[in-house]
């Protein structure tokens, strides 16, 4: 079994908007997770308020910070699974079925929130995202990897969209 969990728990203070919200991202990334073959889809929400915005099962943040709730909802999951940030508005099925552990970005960058997290993987207990996926092998990411944190990223990501015709 594959699944494939949505970050999408908050709004984003540098962004300025919801980036869960932006581009209909959340619902993008569950179609591309399905088609790289995650038979589950596991969106974490955040909080209560939340759940209304999305269509897949979603989870509350179990703890005060990402990393640790990441590793309680991963802790319940059997076999493997695909993390997806919902600010990853360039990631696909083509990019998922190539990811075999923490992808590093165009810029050098290693995205662990884009982790394939193996069956069997140990992550490390942390409140720090870096350090829970430190043990797990960099791999090749590449633009696709990117993630968006200010309106101005977002703006070369929509350009890079529209290039593409999406």
């Amino acid at each position: 079994m594959k699944t494939g969990i949505i970050l999408a728990g908050g709004e984003s203070t540098r962004m300025g908007e919801d980036k869960a919200l932006v581009n209909s991202n959340v619902k993008r990334l569950s179609a591309e997770l399905k088609k790289a073959g995650c038979n589950r889809i596991v969106i974490m929400c955040g909080s209560e308020e939340r759940v209304h915005l999305f269509e897949d099962e979603c989870v509350l943040d179990s703890a005060d910070n990402l990393a640790e709730s990441i590793l309680d909802v991963v802790s319940k999951i059997e076999g493997v699974i695909q993390l997806a940030p919902c600010d990853a508005y360039l990631a696909d099925a083509d990019f998922f079925n190539t990811i075999d552990g923490v992808p590093v970005d165009d810029a050098g960058q290693r995205q662990p929130l884009l982790a394939n997290i193996g069956s069997g993987t140990i992550l490390e207990s942390s409140k720090k995202i870096s350090d829970v996926f430190a043990n797990i092998p960099s791999c090749e990411g590449g633009i696709k990897a990117r993630n968006t944190n200010t309106p101005e990223e977002l703006k070369e990501i929509q350009s890079l969209l529209l290039q593409d015709g999406q």
